[in-house]
């Protein structure tokens, strides 16, 4: 449903966007919290944010009463994503400790469609708006940590530090997530001369990585070879709610 819904929208944008022509363009900024949405292990989020350019389509010479409204927007931004991690639990009565973080920058391409309206207000230029829309993002460079605290166990699985000397290439968290990820967009936003704010938030609808979570071995090691279960299992999606700043440089337009 969700590829569906994706190509759908892409789809559509494809065909609107043939009527469309260049409008304005400019920078943005946005901070706000990223995590990886499971519920695997306590997360906690990190600073996340985008950085880039935008342009707008505009479809100013679209005989339809309602043209005015609607526009899309492309762009390209750099993010940072990714989150922290813990987990506490007891085994073999003894309690374990296990912390780490992935946290990794990737290049994004949003394809959004919106509508913004003037509030009828005494001072003009005042806008509000929604848009939504899919995002392609593709991860370029991140750090990955795992650490794993359990005195005295001789499992080595139950007991590993990923921080140690010489262990570079376990630390490359593309080794553990997934570098591409498709995610949903939906904002809202209020304009005022050249500057627009908006508030949204982005999901990612690829499982960001199936790996090795402590949790499922330790259930593994006190059950039956039937009740067994597979230890590579999902470990989330990507979820950001971000605050931008935009502003806007100038238009395509000549008049």
């Amino acid at each position: 449903m969700k590829k569906i819904i994706l190509l759908g929208l892409m789809g559509l944008m494809g065909i609107v966007g043939a009527r469309a022509q260049f409008g304005d363009y400019g920078v943005r900024g946005a901070l706000g919290v990223a995590t990886i949405s499971d519920d695997l292990a306590t997360k906690s989020p990190i600073m996340g944010f985008n950085v880039g350019g935008y342009i707008n389509y505009t479809f100013a010479k679209s005989k339809s009463v309602l043209a005015e409204i609607f526009y899309l927007q492309t762009g390209l931004n750099i993010t940072r994503r990714g989150r922290s991690h813990e987990e506490i639990f007891e085994y073999r009565n003894k309690m374990h400790h296990r912390e780490g973080f992935s946290h990794y920058f990737a290049v994004q391409l949003p394809l959004l469609a919106g509508v913004h309206l003037e509030i009828p207000v005494r001072q003009p230029g005042h806008v509000v708006g929604v848009f939504l829309g899919p995002a392609v993002s593709y991860g370029i460079m991140g750090r990955y940590n795992d650490r794993m605290v359990s005195p005295g166990n001789p499992d080595a699985r139950l007991n590993y530090d990923l921080s140690v000397e010489g262990s570079d290439s376990q630390r490359d968290v593309f080794g553990h997530i997934n570098r591409l990820d498709v995610s949903g967009i939906l904002g809202v936003s209020y304009e005022y001369g050249p500057y627009t704010l908006t508030m949204f938030v982005d999901h990612g609808f690829i499982t960001v990585s199936k790996d090795l979570d402590i949790i499922r071995i330790v259930e593994n090691a006190n059950a039956t070879s039937a009740n067994k279960v597979d230890e590579k299992i999902p470990t989330g999606n990507n979820t950001a709610f971000m605050v931008s700043l935009s502003y806007r440089l100038g238009s395509f337009s000549k008049e």
